[in-house]
């Protein structure tokens, strides 16, 4: 598997993992002061800006597959930073399932680098991290799953937004 990607593409994609599980600690308490008093739960409400790293690996790398392995670096780095989130062994699914989603989307489009395969994907990638976060952990019932669904899909199309505008910059300024 490993050798469709070079090493600045698994660099990259390591990279951008770290960094998704780095800010979770910093952004996660900023976004429970506005959700908790909502009653909204904080990785639904906050996911766009956490899958919007997910998106932005897939499209830098450019590969299949990119997504998927992110989810696991991420899986994996989550179990042995617990700063990062207490799911345990559910990390494998939770982070690594929203990664395959956006492979999937990823290979379906023909021109990838559009707004809508950001939005898409972004979009996607968090309602499924969310819905199987309050399936698999929470044992939400399915009203509330479908509200959770809801914010995730708004969220998301935000991080989405952002993973284009990021993109898109790095591109016009040649670092990418």
């Amino acid at each position: 598997m490993f050798r469709k990607f070079s090493v600045k593409d698994l660099i990259l994609i390591a990279a951008l993992a770290a960094i998704g599980i780095s800010i979770k600690p910093i952004v996660g308490p900023l976004v429970k002061m506005i959700s908790a008093p909502l009653g909204i739960p904080g990785g639904s409400f906050a996911g766009g800006f956490y899958m919007m790293w997910l998106v932005l690996a897939v499209m830098m790398v450019g590969k299949g597959g990119s997504g998927t392995l992110f989810g696991v670096l991420q899986a994996i780095g989550v179990m042995i930073f617990p700063f990062a989130g207490n799911q345990g062994a559910i990390s494998l699914i939770t982070y690594t399932v929203p990664g395959i989603l956006a492979d999937l989307i990823f290979l379906l489009f023909v021109y990838r680098k559009h707004l809508i395969v950001h939005l898409l994907m972004c979009a996607v990638a968090n309602m499924a991290g969310a819905v199987l976060s309050a399936v698999l952990i929470f044992r939400h019932p399915p009203l509330i799953l479908i509200g959770i669904a809801s914010i995730a899909l708004a969220s998301g199309i935000v991080g989405g937004y952002l993973s284009y505008s990021i993109y898109f910059s790095l591109k016009k300024m040649r670092i990418i």
